[in-house]
């Protein structure tokens, strides 16, 4: 990747933080109700690199984590808040943050655990018999890597050789308990030996080699060479939801991964290069201040959508 390219995936990271953190901001304030927000602080490399890795066509399922593929992904920050805020402006017209663009490959998050994974498999399968070489991409955490939807999705990928990514964000715990308990395997991507399928396990905290690994499974794909199984794994800085005290962490063990924070260590390894300088850094992270206040703006001046229209866009 080039320089440019490289001060991008800083900026997307910096961009998913602080509009994740602007909805946490809005909760507490109680501008906004509902369940509290998912972040992905810890977990920006991950959206960041994969979703540099693939092309317009492509299309990507989301977790309930979905904020940072979409905003990755180039949705409007704008459009984005006002479903959060529940206004009428929004993708979803402010009835849902399982924000939807198709236009830009975001099919919705799922917030069933794991729920995603197969519809992706089906987008895959469609792909596949309309003859395209477009890829199905579908974030899921180390929870869901053990229902059973994983399972057969993976599974059937192998059987008809389709166009998907599987790709598990191992952020360390499936709400408070930590992955060595639920999985005693050495690696959650290990299992993809056993459906047929190569499995990748890549350091989640770095944007570079999530990027490179994700556009290796594209290549494959888009080649005919079918599904790949990769494990990103990366570091849960927040809370499960945006109110949780994360008592079950030790506050040395949660130091010790704010250490490894993904934006701290791709922003000195640039400054290291001489790709990106201080004052530059400076005024990168001050226009981003300035687009996620511009989003939320928006979003607070938008109108809520009238009551009738609760019956619309339904679909059985």
């Amino acid at each position: 990747m080039n320089p440019e390219g490289k001060r991008e995936l800083l900026r997307t990271m910096l961009l998913i933080r602080r509009f994740e953190a602007a909805w946490a901001e809005a909760y507490f304030q109680e501008e906004i109700g509902g369940i509290p927000p998912a972040l992905s602080t810890g977990q920006e490399a991950v959206s960041a690199g994969a979703c540099a890795a693939l092309g317009p066509g492509d299309f990507v399922f989301t977790t309930h984590r979905g904020q940072a593929p979409q905003v990755a992904r180039g949705l409007d920050l704008g459009r984005i808040m006002a479903d959060l805020y529940c206004r009428r402006t929004g993708y979803n017209k402010g009835k849902s943050y399982h924000v939807t663009d198709m236009s830009r490959g975001v099919v919705g998050m799922g917030g069933i655990v794991a729920a995603q994974v197969p519809v992706a498999a089906g987008m895959a399968l469609a792909q596949k018999m309309r003859g395209t070489d477009r890829v199905s991409l579908a974030f899921f955490g180390d929870g869901a890597a053990n229902e059973g939807a994983v399972h057969e999705s993976a599974n059937l990928a192998a059987m008809w050789t389709l166009p998907l990514i599987l790709l598990c964000e191992n952020n360390g715990y499936c709400i408070s308990q930590p992955v060595a308990v639920a999985v005693k395997a050495s690696s959650i991507a290990g299992r993809a030996a056993g459906y047929g399928l190569p499995g990748v396990v890549v350091d989640g905290n770095d944007p570079l080699a999530v990027l490179e690994a994700v556009g290796a499974a594209v290549a494959r794909a888009r080649a005919g060479g079918g599904a790949t199984f990769i494990e990103a794994r990366a570091l849960r800085l927040a809370g499960h939801l945006a109110h949780d005290p994360q008592s079950y962490r030790s506050q040395e063990e949660i130091a010790a991964a704010w250490e490894q924070c993904p934006i701290k260590r791709f922003r000195e390894r640039l400054l290291g290069e001489g790709l990106l300088t201080a004052e530059a850094c400076t005024e990168m992270e001050a226009r981003v201040e300035r687009e996620v206040a511009a989003a939320v703006a928006f979003a607070r001046q938008s109108p809520f959508p009238d009551p009738a229209e609760a019956f619309e866009d339904l679909w059985a």
